[in-house]
């Protein structure tokens, strides 16, 4: 199920088809010896984003020439990637920071429950590391129709001009890249790492160039040393045999050989780190040579001045920790070759503040003002009608649907097909399912006392999960409105606690939600449970610390939030911090006792929803912004317009230089210079 990303991927002139993964490193003084167990110097480990196609496509991004990194659509989708990302909590992690960086319009999450990648580094003082790979969704949740994968491959390589391939992948899966590669003359660049095996001759007769470091050369050609250059060129013709293919060797600090099929090798030295830099972290230094090589020979330059630009990335890429905070910018390569960069300014990776925003808006709040729904069609179920006309939202790009309230009309059920339809017809793509709990649950859901009507609960959102996979939708929002109590001495709370962690756990693991994300909405007080056994952020981490599920995490409701008395932006930051934020619903209120508003958001508590909107691109929040609103007397459409306008106004600001006057007020914790800010602001002196 491909997750939609802003723009087409067509329009991308490097395609990268391979592996993320999670990079979990362990900082060791020295390997050990077999048999032997060695402490880590360091009591921590790192969890950083990896994977051989995923490190080569963000260099390859970094590495082209930016034009406006403010607003740089055009250039980010460039560089396109096509990978698996697994179902878990690190799927949804690494999905979120690698869209940050390269076009994922062709990219997946599992739907097959699978793990995500990982790849278990141990990293050596000398920055050398050593690694395992588990290939996870990498490896198992590619088409295994021969003729699906094809068109899904076609589709996602378009008219690139350069195709870059991994072995991190099953082989099958870079052979038909290939074969589709060389129907559209796109340049095919395989990495061989992620196997010492030889490559086969069906993979070697279609593509242009394979790129081995030594160790994978010996693999390759069964070599003994490569101790020499001869070595090495010796090696590489062996292991390609009488084919086409250029072999493009890194040797680490010796520099690099180009050995074609007939003529000379190409030789390159290695570059000369920067002055007060030493080599810390080789992780991703051979990723990045391949991504920035890519980038040269799609920029027309020659096979030497691209292993040249190569190497200048590459040479930068050891000098800091980490395969994804380690990869260059254009600038900095440019500097490094001592050339005067014409690119934009320096490339970062926008983890913060992932843009286009997507936005949703309460599917209900259609039905308000039916006087002004002219169009509404009486032959058509309802919901369709509430569809429609949130379609008509300039900006609302997804649909969420309540289960079971959406999904049956006048006592009939309806179909998931005909709703997936409809959503399409209308040019949107659906949300997520948000289970609302009807009132035979009164007494509870998870935490009834009635074990029957319990296990009710948990078949109604299994349903819900199954719903959600036949709409194509990639979470299920679970609202636990009766899970509560009204009275003191009404309820046991251990057993309450116990009887929610179970559930939730039984649901999340389950065969119709595992591939999915689950995640709770809470909410503190409400009219059918006055306290909630969710009743704050706080309660709500820990209780996805009690599940203990990959898939499972939080939705954030403003109105929820004030009325639980807290502060929406710094619980933002706290989710955030621990990869659990899987939605985040918007909205204003008066905060009276016992009232969730609903108004328009940034009407009430401007300044507060200014801050939750830059908590958000400060996080590098990638996920839906939905809009929980209940417009009574206004037009709903004009209602959701405005709301995406103020979104998306403070978002801006937050880039811009609000953002910086702010960061250094904060750091001082200075008030006055925070109220002089926003005072400048309201003065019209930040656009």
């Amino acid at each position: 199920r491909a997750v939609a990303s802003a723009s087409a991927s067509a329009s991308a002139s490097i395609v990268v088809i391979g592996s993320i993964n999670a990079d979990v490193i362990v900082r060791v003084d020295r390997l050990p010896r077999p048999e032997e167990t060695r402490l880590s110097p360091k009591n921590t480990v790192d969890v950083l984003c990896g994977g051989k196609g995923a490190n080569q496509a963000v260099a390859a991004a970094r590495a082209s020439c930016a034009i406006d990194d403010v607003n740089d659509d055009d250039d980010h989708n460039r560089v396109s990637f096509v990978g698996k990302f697994g179902a878990d909590a690190y799927g949804a992690q690494l999905f979120a920071e690698l869209e940050a960086e390269v076009d994922l319009t062709k990219s997946a999450r599992s739907t097959r429950g699978s793990p995500n990648g990982l790849g278990l580094v141990m990293l050596a003082d000398d920055g050398i590391p050593s690694a395992v790979v588990v290939g996870g969704a990498n490896v198992d949740d590619w088409p295994e129709n021969d003729e699906v994968l094809a068109r899904e491959l076609r589709e996602a390589i378009g008219n690139a001009k350069i195709v870059l391939l991994q072995r991190e992948v099953p082989e099958r899966v870079n052979i038909h890249a290939a074969r589709e590669a060389k129907k559209h003359n796109a340049v095919v660049i395989l990495d061989a790492g992620g196997s010492h095996s030889a490559v086969s001759l069906e993979l070697l007769s279609l593509i242009d160039y394979v790129a081995p470091n030594e160790n994978e050369l010996q693999g390759m050609a069964n070599a003994q040393s490569l101790a020499t250059d001869d070595d090495v060129i010796h090696a590489a013709r062996v292991a390609v045999g009488n084919t086409n293919v250029k072999v493009l060797v890194t040797l680490g600090a010796r520099g690099a050989l180009l050995v074609p099929p007939q003529g000379e090798p190409v030789r390159i030295k290695g570059m000369t780190l920067p002055s007060g830099t030493s080599e810390v972290d080789a992780t991703a230094a051979g990723d990045t040579f391949r991504g920035a090589f890519a980038v040269a020979l799609a920029e027309g330059r020659s096979d030497t001045e691209a292993m040249r630009f190569a190497a200048a990335a590459g040479a930068l890429a050891v000098t800091k920790l980490g395969a994804m905070p380690s990869l260059p910018s254009r600038q900095e390569i440019d500097r490094l070759l001592g050339v005067h960069s014409t690119c934009g300014s320096p490339r970062q990776p926008r983890a913060r503040g992932v843009v286009p925003l997507q936005f949703a808006s309460r599917l209900n709040s259609m039905k308000a003002r039916q006087d002004l729904f002219t169009y509404s069609d009486t032959n058509v179920p309802e919901v369709i009608n509430l569809i429609e006309r949130m379609a008509s939202v300039r900006g609302v790009s997804s649909v969420f649907l309540n289960y079971p309230e959406h999904f049956v009309d006048g006592g009939k059920a309806l179909a998931a097909a005909d709703l997936r339809r409809a959503i399409r017809s209308f040019k949107l793509k659906m949300g997520a399912v948000c289970v609302r709990f009807p009132e035979e649950f009164r007494l509870g859901a998870f935490t009834n006392p009635n074990e029957n009507i319990k296990q009710r609960a948990k078949t109604l959102v299994r349903d819900a999960c199954r719903a959600a996979n036949d709409l194509g939708a990639d979470e299920v929002i679970i609202w636990p409105r009766y899970d509560g109590y009204d009275y003191h001495f009404q309820a046991n709370y251990d057993e309450a606690w116990d009887s929610m962690v179970a559930s939730y756990r039984a649901v999340a693991t389950s065969t119709e939600c595992n591939s999915l994300k689950i995640s709770v909405e809470y909410k503190p007080t409400d009219e059918k449970s006055r306290f909630s056994f969710i009743p704050s952020t706080g309660s709500a981490l820990l209780l996805v610390d009690a599940v203990g599920c990959p898939n499972f995490g939080l939705t954030l409701d403003v109105g929820h939030m004030l009325a639980a008395g807290e502060n929406p932006a710094q619980g933002a930051a706290h989710v955030a911090a621990r990869g659990v934020l899987f939605g985040i619903q918007l909205g204003d209120g008066h905060s009276r006792l016992g009232a969730e508003d609903g108004l328009m958001f940034g009407s009430v508590h401007r300044t507060m929803s200014m801050e939750l909107v830059r908590q958000l691109y400060m996080s590098g929040y990638a996920g839906k912004l939905y809009f929980d609103t209940f417009p009574l007397n206004e037009d709903p459409v004009m209602e959701a317009e405005t709301n995406i306008a103020t979104v998306t106004h403070f978002w801006r600001l937050a880039k811009g230089a609000l953002g910086d006057d702010l960061a250094t007020a904060t750091s001082s914790r200075d008030a006055v210079k925070v109220a002089q800010t926003l005072l400048k602001l309201e003065q019209g002196l930040y656009n």
